[in-house]
């Protein structure tokens, strides 16, 4: 799964307030604001800017708009749903999401856990609760409007569920969530993902790229600061070495190291005879085949690319290679592969 959000939180700022964070304002009963989530640390990594996450209730946000669900709205509607499901598909493809799964529950009442969330704010115990939540509903989905199941889950999350099942029947609690619902309405907010650049409101996981060129082109005080000398904003030349990268993901019979540079994730592949992708990575995924999407080039060694299809290619090195989801992958011969990835590094073999 792509690397995590800070998932910060605080205060909803009223209208016309001047603001230095970016604003998320979610429900986790949105599928498409689970996807957005996954993916703001790769905007969060690139601009130096945090998202402040602002919990509200979508159900709250239907009733004061007069909008309805997706699921409401498109029904009878004829190819539309479809294409929804197609261009979410895209959305996964190209985020190299793989801890997605469709809630078989879903709709699920979201109240009790997005007051938890209120609560876990108390507690100083949002980000993670943010991140649990959100596994137990996308990732590995449950009925967690049944409270025998949401408790199993807290307790499962290591979180205090009797704590929980106490503060989100706080008056105090219910009231702040309200208040959120309200202000975030009162914003422009019709629905959930919806995200804030100062008083610029957008909507939608597919306008990050929109939301991401708001940051840049606005002068929020976390761009000002220093940044460490390793960070490539503050120098005209990086250098890096594989030799000292910025994370290593190890499996059997195998290694990816991964440097970060200039916005982007480059990643290089270190494989011992013998190792093949769905008995040495493959298992750590969930996947039955690699779902990542690959742009690279063999330095040294052999290997296959086994496309679902059926088709078998073997690289061998020089070769550039575009290898796209759906494929397993092994060693041929008895020399270690080696290959850089240029597209795909930063969600390979990551068992989060």
């Amino acid at each position: 799964m792509p690397g995590r959000s800070s998932a910060r939180s605080g205060p909803l700022q009223k209208i016309g307030e001047p603001m230095s964070k970016i604003e998320f304002h979610f429900d986790f009963g949105s599928p498409n604001a689970y996807l957005a989530h996954l993916v703001i640390p790769e905007i969060e990594q690139r601009s130096g800017v945090k998202f402040e996450y602002v919990p509200v209730l979508l159900g709250g946000v239907y009733k004061l708009t007069g909008n309805r669900s997706p699921a409401e709205s498109l029904a009878g509607i004829k190819n539309k749903p479809d294409y929804e499901r197609l261009e979410t598909a895209r959305f996964v493809r190209r985020h190299g999401i793989t801890h997605f799964r469709q809630n078989p529950f879903f709709p699920v009442n979201t109240l009790t856990i997005m007051r938890g969330a209120i609560a876990a704010q108390r507690l100083g115990v949002f980000e993670r609760y943010v991140e649990e939540i959100y596994r137990h509903m996308w990732s590995e989905p449950k009925k967690l409007d049944d409270p025998s199941v949401l408790r199993a889950a807290l307790l499962e999350s290591g979180f205090d569920a009797d704590r929980f099942e106490a503060l989100v029947q706080d008056p105090d609690v219910k009231a702040q969530l309200l208040d959120n619902t309200e202000l975030s309405v009162a914003r422009g907010t019709f629905g959930s993902p919806t995200f804030f650049v100062g008083d610029e409101i957008f909507f939608g996981k597919d306008r990050l790229r929109d939301v991401e060129e708001a940051i840049l082109g606005t002068d929020f005080p976390e761009s000002r600061q220093p940044r460490p000398l390793n960070d490539d904003s503050n120098k005209n030349v990086i250098l890096k070495r594989f030799e000292q990268p910025d994370e290593i993901r190890t499996f059997e019979k195998g290694k990816f190291e991964m440097v970060r540079i200039g916005g982007m994730t480059i990643g290089r592949a270190s494989y011992e005879p013998g190792w093949r992708w769905s008995l040495h990575v493959g298992p750590t995924t969930g996947t039955s085949s690699c779902q990542i999407e690959h742009v690279g080039i063999v330095v040294s060694g052999r290997a296959t690319a086994a496309m679902d299809n059926g088709a078998i290619i073997e690289m061998r090195p020089g070769d550039v290679f575009h290898i796209g989801p759906g494929h397993d992958s092994w060693v041929v011969g008895d020399e270690p592969y080696i290959s850089l990835h240029f597209l795909g590094a930063e969600h390979y073999a990551d068992r989060r």
